[in-house]
């Protein structure tokens, strides 16, 4: 019994290895650089479509400058050719990536700094046989190679890795795998030596070759040119309202304290492989717009917050992040009260308007709302005021209201003359008084 039960664990042992093991060569995709079956070969593995297995498998790539540089060379890169020249053979080099970078409309666009990444690989044949008379020919080969990156035709360093920092618009990328042979040869002649034939030293000849072989790329220079305006509209009841715009950006957000946000992405970024079978992982950008926001009322470009500690405007681009203070500046705007007329009869509607549109108390006779914008008031006889108030601002307006005694009537206008006067000399002396206040 025991024999039957480890003898069927062997074998669920014996298929799950050959399984795992035909897995993995069987799949195009290097999942042995996530480990020994993991989840990249489940998915591998799957019935899912081909875009959303690369999608998936995209996810679980952590570090994509990783992921891009280290890793062995096995095999030629899809669409690179190879050259042989002298004792080289199947020589190529490839730009495998440019880090950042961002695959768009048919270009790469670059930051202008970063990594160029290429890889390389090459074989020697080593000579054999006898040379021209030689009776033997001996050979003693060494070699060394190295890669050189130049960025617009001027070096920029030397390895699998160079870090490159240019202003210019085009950015020409050339890697060079220079090959470097040095091969002695021993030659042997024959020569007789008391009276007998030998094959003995004749002399040694040192060749040297040099190999080169080059591999382009080129990126675009991305800064696009972001533009933005902030400015403080009004300020009532312990609320800020501010306008926003900004142009050529590719993410914003206003920090208004340590809590309160308006974040806005117009892109998000989708991953694709290329350069098989090293599955180069790169991106390309792809309209999404999305908005997080908390503690802010907002209706397209103006924004509402009652807090503006540590206000600050973040801008981005797809490689960059711009950090600027918040111009917090803000002149009152002058508060304004209209009516459409000036003359009532007592019952009629009063339609009144406010400027700025912002929430105020309007009074008028022993009546006091809230209210934005405009408002609709029944006329009075004997009230003559109309008063708007804010954050310590008064704006007033006078409308007459009539009475059907002529008598009443009289006595009605001249309080009403009464009343524009006082108003009058009321509004020079608050105006004159901030005209001094303004221009000292």
């Amino acid at each position: 019994m025991g024999g039957s039960i480890r003898g069927a664990t062997i074998r669920i042992i014996t298929t799950l290895f050959f399984f795992i093991f035909f897995a993995q060569i069987a799949t195009a995709f290097p999942c042995d650089r996530f480990g020994w079956f993991t989840s990249c070969d489940v998915v591998m593995w799957s019935n899912m479509p081909e875009d959303e297995k690369m999608q998936t498998i995209a996810s679980m790539i952590d570090d994509v400058h990783s992921w891009n540089t280290d890793f062995e060379v096995d095999g030629l890169p899809e669409g690179t050719r190879t050259v042989d020249d002298g004792l080289v053979r199947n020589a190529w080099i490839r730009v495998m990536a440019v880090m950042p970078s961002i695959y768009e409309g048919g270009n790469v666009l670059s930051p202008g700094f970063g990594e160029v990444i290429a890889k390389s690989n090459f074989e020697i044949k080593k000579p054999y046989g006898k040379e021209g008379r030689d009776c033997d020919t001996d050979y003693d080969l060494s070699y060394n190679s190295k890669i050189v990156h130049h960025l617009n035709g001027v070096e920029i360093g030397t390895g699998e890795i160079a870090q490159f920092n240019t202003n210019d618009s085009l950015l020409d990328f050339r890697a060079d795998l220079v090959i470097d042979i040095a091969l002695n040869v021993d030659h042997y002649r024959w020569k007789r030596i008391n009276g007998t034939r030998k094959c003995i030293f004749y002399r040694i000849e040192q060749r040297n070759e040099q190999t080169i072989v080059s591999g382009e790329f080129q990126a675009v220079s991305y800064q696009p040119n972001i533009t933005y305006s902030f400015n403080v509209q009004n300020q009532y009841y312990g609320i800020t309202q501010i306008q926003f715009n900004a142009s050529n950006y590719s993410w914003f957000r206003l920090q208004f304290n340590d809590d309160d946000f308006y974040e806005e992405r117009t892109t998000e970024f989708e991953p694709f492989f290329n350069l098989e079978p090293y599955y180069i992982l790169n991106f390309k950008p792809k309209i999404h717009k999305t908005i997080q926001f908390q503690g802010v009322r907002f209706q397209n470009d103006t924004f509402q917050v009652t807090d503006l500690r540590n206000c600050k405007i973040l801008l981005g681009d797809y490689f960059r992040t711009y950090t600027l203070p918040c111009p917090l500046q803000y002149k009152p705007l002058g508060l304004q009260v209209f009516t459409d007329k000036t003359i009532y009869e007592p019952g009629e509607i009063i339609h009144v308007t406010v400027l700025p549109k912002i929430p105020v108390l309007l009074s008028y006779g022993n009546e006091t709302v809230l209210v934005q914008g405009s408002a609709e008031l029944r006329a009075k006889f004997g009230e003559h005021l109309i008063v708007a108030r804010v954050n310590g601002i008064e704006a007033v307006k006078a409308i007459y209201v009539t009475n059907s005694s002529n008598w009443n009537t009289f006595w009605g206008i001249l309080g009403f003359l009464l009343v524009c006067f006082v108003f009058y000399k009321v509004t020079v002396r608050l105006v004159g008084g901030a005209y001094d206040l303004w221009n000292s």
